[in-house]
């Protein structure tokens, strides 16, 4: 039966799902459930999508939230409680404007803005645009492998534009890409039951490298997670990315549960929790 992998347009690009030793109609049909799914849920978290969950909360200002919406929004409060707010998800005012290409304009609020009460959620200053794009799809790649253990598969592999997870028997080999080298990997590590997501100022940018999508940037060029699940390993190496060196430390401290691997401005690497990768003379499979 072998491998039968599918991929469709997802998240603005495409997602792919790799299932091991079913037969081929079998995971044609699992993927295309899985792929209706990938596609409700995104409704719901897409901030460019004016008719989503999330852009008529932007909009109205106070909502009653479906459940997915609201278990992703606290998980992020979470981390801009622990980050002291260098990753806030109320900045969406500027994120939008970094993404159309125009000057970023100073806006006054934070996260601090957004209150949750039981099942409704309040956003109490009229800069405040949540924007969870840092979070939401590790979520949905979590829930698409919850759907497909649901159906008794015992090995897949799902690649989230980017954001992997590997669940069953199988080892996979995920590179780390070079971060101002693009033809080039830094780095390989071994993927088995486990997620790893990346963020970084390289993939998306206007002109330079400081025009990337992220704002606040601070010393990190590249922050790699490897994680239990995809919407931790997501959220994660965003809150790390952001936030200064003592800050990050005490944060990668407190979670000896996250694999973490950093490249700075200056290129040099560093590796916590025990975060390992492949050697050169190592066997990949």
């Amino acid at each position: 039966m072998g491998a039968q992998e599918f991929e469709k347009k997802l998240f603005g690009k495409t997602i792919k799902i790799i299932f091991y030793d079913i037969q081929k109609e079998l995971a044609q049909l699992l993927f295309e459930e899985a792929y209706e799914e990938a596609l409700r849920l995104e409704k719901i978290f897409n901030f460019f999508d004016n008719e989503s969950e999330l852009s008529q909360l932007n909009k109205k200002r106070k909502m009653k939230l479906s459940s997915e919406l609201l278990e992703v929004v606290g998980k992020a409060l979470e981390y801009c409680k622990k980050t002291n707010g260098e990753y806030d998800i109320s900045i969406g005012k500027q994120i939008l404007e970094r993404k159309t290409r125009k000057e970023t304009t100073k806006i006054n609020c934070s996260y601090e803005a957004i209150t949750l009460n039981k099942n409704e959620v309040t956003l109490k200053n009229d800069d405040v645009l949540i924007d969870l794009g840092s979070i939401a799809k590790g979520y949905i790649a979590d829930k698409i492998a919850e759907f497909i253990k649901e159906q008794g598969i015992t090995s897949f592999f799902i690649d989230a534009r980017g954001d992997l997870l590997a669940f069953g028997e199988y080892k996979e080999i995920v590179e780390i890409q070079h971060p101002r080298e693009k033809e080039k990997t830094i780095h390989s590590i071994v993927l088995k039951n486990s997620a790893v997501a990346t963020s970084g100022d390289y993939n998306q940018y206007h002109k330079s490298y400081n025009q990337s999508h992220i704002l606040n940037q601070k010393d990190l060029i590249s922050v790699t997670v490897v994680a239990d699940n995809l919407t931790d390993a997501d959220v994660f190496a965003s809150a790390v990315f952001l936030s200064e060196k003592k800050a990050r430390e005490k944060l990668i401290e407190k979670h000896p549960e996250m694999k973490v691997f950093t490249i700075d401005n200056q290129l040099n690497e560093k590796s916590y929790n025990n975060f390992s990768t492949l050697k050169n003379n190592e066997p990949k499979k």
